[in-house]
Formats: C-alpha cells, structure tokens, sequence
C-alpha cells in the first residue's frame, strides 16, 4: 500500500505539470494530449483505484476504548491509545530510540523467525494507581532479567535494563487513563514482549529483533464475588518440559504447547492442568500457566524448584512476605505423593496473584484441599504493598511520572 501510494504521488505530481501544460496548448489551439501523457492519466487512475481497493481491505482502525464503569472491567483485550516498540538491527548492534504506535497491528516480513522458529519471549507485569493516587509499576527489575535470561537462551537481543524500564514507563504514561481507580480492584496488565522480527529460512539467529510493550487495564480476575476454587487435573499423557529445555524460560512455545492437554481437561470440567517431572513422572512442577505453592501440614510454605520451572516473579515477592511474617518457606523438589498431604495449595501469576486450588484429580482419584487461609493473607499482603496500603520493605514498588 504504502508502495501505491508513494507511485501514485509522483506520478500526480507529473500529471498536474502535464496538465498545465496541455491546458496552455489547449488555449493556445495546441494539437490533443500526446499518447504517451494520456496513458500516463490511466496508469494514474487505476492506480488510485487499486489504493483504495487496498485501503477497505485493511482491517478498520481499532479507536481507543472509553471506559465509563471501572466495576465491569473484566479480563480480556481493551483498546488502549497504543503501545511502545523498539527495533534492533545486527547493522548498528544497538536498540533504536524507540516509538509510541497508536496502530495495535504488526507489518511482519512473511518469513519473520517470530513466525516460523518461535522466536519469542514475554513478560507479565502490572502497574497500579495507589492509595495516595500516584500510579506505580511492581518489581520490574525482575522481570527484566527474566526476559534477559530468556533472550540468551533463545540466541535473541537482549534487552538492557535500563530501556525495558524506560520501555514500560513510556507506555503506562502514554495511557494513564487507562490505570483503573484505587479501589476498583483493577490494575494496568503490561505485557513487554520479544520478537524476532527479520525474515531468516534456515534456523538462524535473526538480524532484526523488535521490543514491543503493550498495556491492557483488567479488572479483578476473580471478579466481586468470593474467590472460588479451582479444580486441576494431573497431565500423564503429555509433559510441559524436559529438564533441558527451555522450561525455564518465558518462551512463547512453552504456552502454546499446553493447549491441546487444557483443551481436554476443560472438557471434563477442569479449570487447569498439572504437569509432573518429564523423567519420572514423580514430582509435581507447573500448573497450566503458573508456578505451584502449599502450606503443608507443618505450616510451612513449599514450591517446588527444579531446571525445568519457570522462576516467578510473584511466586518469589510472596515467598519474601511469609518469610517476613516469620513463616518457614522450602523450594525443593516436591512428589505428588507429598503434596496430597497439604492443607493449602494453589496457583500464583501475575494476573491472579493466586488462586485457590480446590482439588487435584490423578488416574486414581481426586484429592481436596479445602483450606486457602495462610494463602490468601499473604495474597491480600502483596495486594496491599502494590496498592500503597502497607510498606513496601522491599522496593518493589516505583512511581511513574503520569
């Protein structure tokens, strides 16, 4: 399109000199436009006809949502004002200044690696209008060398530090009223991503990799009534990752491979999956799209850890809160065997903090857990230091100047 419109203006800018030109021999009883000017007017013509035929194919400009009632803000796609994007190139080895796009749509090479070989990465993280009404991001630092890690992994651009903050600053202060109230329950979801964005055919490493940071508000994901259980079903036909592999990393591949295996269990009427270890099919790891955590019978709060676990940033500011409030907290490898033994467990994210799980179905039987307690106080602890209701003893939290 862009091609069209560029030979459609010069070749206009031809035409109005020619149409001078003939208006003057026509005063002057000059003889008819010559051929060649007059196929010059019809390669004009029906190149602007082909334009705008291009023009109402492209999908219709997506205009900014405006959000009138903060209580019926769920949890799904909002039009916002747009989003940041970075592009660096192997020419310069360096990431460019940076620009803020109103269009939410990517023009990609067809043979970009984001779209054959999975090149990409993504973060989770949440920004909040607080108590005193200034609008703060929770614990960035983290997640930027979270995506750093992934990036060396994948052989991709990592990105500095010091421009994912900048980064995601740039998009919450670009859509600040897009930060839902205090109070609402709501907060700002950012979603900072890496793509690679040249076009490669053999698997290689690409010359161009793009940064993107786009930001969704979203209301409370467990809604205004109580916070219901969730029921999981253990995976036994399908694993999440080997221990080699790229379970560790934020990698866009690891999601999409769990779809098929959430696809049936929600059609037996679970709300998530549970993968074990790939090796022995003995200790639990990951639910569905987050990390797992209990109070066993001890009191003490247990996660498992292994190569092949994604580190989560949530998981690990509540791990610092209990042991804040003087409760024992374990990362260790954690058998199934042992888990059924626990008085609460649950589910930990960025979007949900964490979620109940009510109970967990193997081949033999399904095991309840009916406690959520000890859970949903330090749930409700972190919830309280990202709105600016409680000190923040660990500097998570920093202001954006909106």
């Amino acid at each position: 399109l862009a091609h069209f419109r560029a030979r459609s203006e010069m070749l206009c800018r031809h035409v109005r000199r020619t149409a001078v030109a003939a208006g003057r021999r026509a005063l002057s009883s000059a003889p008819p436009i010559p051929p060649n000017e007059l196929r010059l007017l019809q390669q004009v013509s029906r190149l602007e006809s082909r334009v705008h035929e291009l023009e109402e194919a492209l999908p219709a400009r997506v205009q900014p949502a405006r959000i009138t009632n903060w209580d019926e803000l769920g949890f799904g796609i909002t039009p916002t004002n747009g989003h940041v994007r970075y592009t660096w190139s192997a020419k310069t080895s360096a990431w460019d200044a940076g620009r803020f796009i109103t269009d939410p749509y990517i023009n990609l090479h067809v043979h970009a690696g984001v779209l054959h070989y999975g090149m990409t990465l993504f973060e989770g993280c949440k920004a909040f209008r607080c108590k005193d009404g200034k609008v703060r991001v929770c614990n960035l630092g983290a997640n930027a060398a979270r995506l750093q890690r992934g990036a060396n992994r994948l052989v991709m651009a990592p990105v500095p530090s010091k421009l994912f903050v900048e980064a995601v600053h740039w998009a919450v202060r670009a859509n600040a009223e897009y930060v839902p109230p205090y109070g609402s329950g709501g907060s700002l979801y950012i979603r900072p991503f890496l793509i690679g964005s040249s076009p490669v055919l053999g698997l290689q490493p690409c010359s161009e990799f793009s940064f993107l940071v786009s930001v969704i508000p979203v209301g409370n994901y467990f809604g205004k009534g109580p916070i219901q259980g969730i029921d999981a079903k253990i995976m036994t036909e399908f694993d999440r990752a080997a221990p080699k592999g790229t379970g560790d990393v934020k990698a866009g591949g690891n999601y999409a491979a769990d779809l098929l295996p959430l696809k049936h269990a929600k059609s037996e009427g679970y709300g998530t999956t549970l993968y074990l270890d790939s090796s022995e099919h003995k200790y639990v790891e990951e639910f569905s799209v987050s990390n797992l955590l209990g109070i066993d019978k001890d009191g003490k709060y247990v996660t498992p850890r292994t190569s092949s676990i994604l580190p989560s940033i949530t998981n690990e500011m509540l791990m610092a809160i209990a042991e804040d409030r003087g409760i024992p907290v374990e990362q260790r490898p954690l058998e199934w065997g042992e888990l059924k033994t626990f008085s609460e467990v649950g589910a930990c994210g960025t979007a949900t903090v964490v979620a109940p799980i009510r109970s967990i179905t193997d081949v033999e039987r399904k095991y309840e857990f009916g406690g959520f307690e000890t859970l949903n106080q330090l749930r409700e602890g972190l919830q309280s230091v990202q709105h600016g209701e409680a000190e923040d003893k660990w500097g998570w939290m920093v202001e954006v100047a909106c």
